[in-house]
């Protein structure tokens, strides 16, 4: 319905576009016959009309006959294009027995350069995904088109989601507090009501927003998303993780917490399902994989039916969760994978450290 609406406007916008030109042209005419009959009065009132004054009033009535034969004969030039269909424009999903495996997937359908040494994130609604390109914020679309960048003149970024509550992005830093964007990045708004904190990650439910802080034994707090950010509730070691433990990643699904947890010593990582009110454990599954000091972060993020995605940089591998909280699959990626979003509800978007990729899923 909106495409007929565009293309009627566009139609009429065109019509009028045509009409005005064709009264630009009479107007011209008109100004030169009227132009001519004042110089022909003029001579006859003086009476003193020379050869050279005929001659030009030939000259120039032969250039209106001849401007408007030809207006007559040709019009104006119209030139319309052909319209073309980019066949890529619309995805029909195919249909699917809600199966999803991580470990057939196929190669990107899109691809580009964008490198981030140390925090490779990134965050996504149903239209756009958000990089931290450093020196600059950037939108993308699911061509990997940039719509917009601006600058970020704030310190680094360890996390970013989406609020649809908020209809904005909110981004978390080491030392400058939580920041409130909107969709366009026309405006980046600190909120005043959140403590500065040594933040590492950060996800959104309908109705609030959850944090991570970066240290042993982390904290997770929860700040209402309809009432200004207005801190809820605070939940601390041992009910989050062990005093000598670290929450790596956090992520929001249908009133659950997904938690990448990791021991402060070269012990295995473990992902965690918790209740988003009271933060009790519905299930917990150990990694086969450790973490070293001085790596990065671990990161999960939602897949479609209520599964989950680990990324595992240290073995390069991606990690296939269930809903109940087994290993489905495991794919090797080249180069290692830092982060993953889904984009909308089928593109899964993968960070590198100097790729995003996109991925029909």
């Amino acid at each position: 319905h909106d495409c007929h609406i565009i293309i009627n406007r566009f139609y009429e916008e065109k019509c009028q576009e045509l009409q005005q030109r064709c009264v630009q042209q009479a107007d011209q005419k008109r100004k030169k016959i009227h132009q001519l009959k004042l110089k022909t009065n003029e001579l006859i009132r003086e009476q003193e009309a020379t050869h050279e004054d005929i001659s030009l009033l030939k000259a120039t009535i032969d250039d209106i006959k001849r401007d408007v034969n030809q207006y007559e004969e040709n019009g104006i030039l119209v030139d319309v294009h052909p319209l073309i269909i980019n066949q890529n424009l619309v995805y029909i999903e195919e249909l699917t027995s809600h199966e999803l495996d991580i470990s057939t997937l196929s190669s990107p359908y899109r691809t580009i350069d964008c490198s981030n040494t140390y925090w490779p994130v990134l965050a996504s609604n149903n239209q756009v995904l958000l990089l931290d390109q450093y020196p600059n914020l950037c939108l993308f679309n699911k061509e990997l088109i940039l719509l917009k960048q601006s600058p970020w003149k704030y310190d680094r970024i360890p996390d970013m989601c989406w609020s649809s509550t908020l209809n904005s992005f909110i981004i978390i830093t080491d030392k400058n507090g939580v920041f409130l964007i909107n969709e366009n990045l026309t405006s980046i708004e600190c909120i005043q009501t959140i403590e500065k904190k040594k933040w590492l990650s950060c996800t959104c439910s309908d109705a609030s927003l959850f944090l991570t802080t970066n240290e042993s034994g982390s904290a997770i707090f929860q700040f209402n998303l309809l009432s200004s950010f207005h801190f809820i509730k605070q939940w601390k070691s041992p009910q989050t993780c062990k005093n000598d433990e670290h929450i790596h990643n956090i992520a929001y699904n249908n009133e659950t917490l997904a938690l990448i947890i990791r021991h402060k010593y070269n012990e295995p990582i473990r992902i965690e399902l918790r209740s988003s009110s009271t933060l009790d454990q519905l299930w917990s599954l150990l990694l086969d994989t450790t973490r070293k000091i001085g790596q990065r972060v671990y990161r999960v993020c939602l897949l479609k039916y209520d599964e989950w995605l680990v990324i595992d940089y240290t073995t390069s591998y991606l990690l296939h969760i269930s809903k109940y909280g087994k290993v489905k699959a495991r794919r090797s990626y080249k180069p290692t994978v830092h982060n993953a979003v889904l984009f909308g509800s089928n593109i899964l978007a993968t960070r590198t450290t100097n790729c995003l990729s996109l991925y029909r899923i």
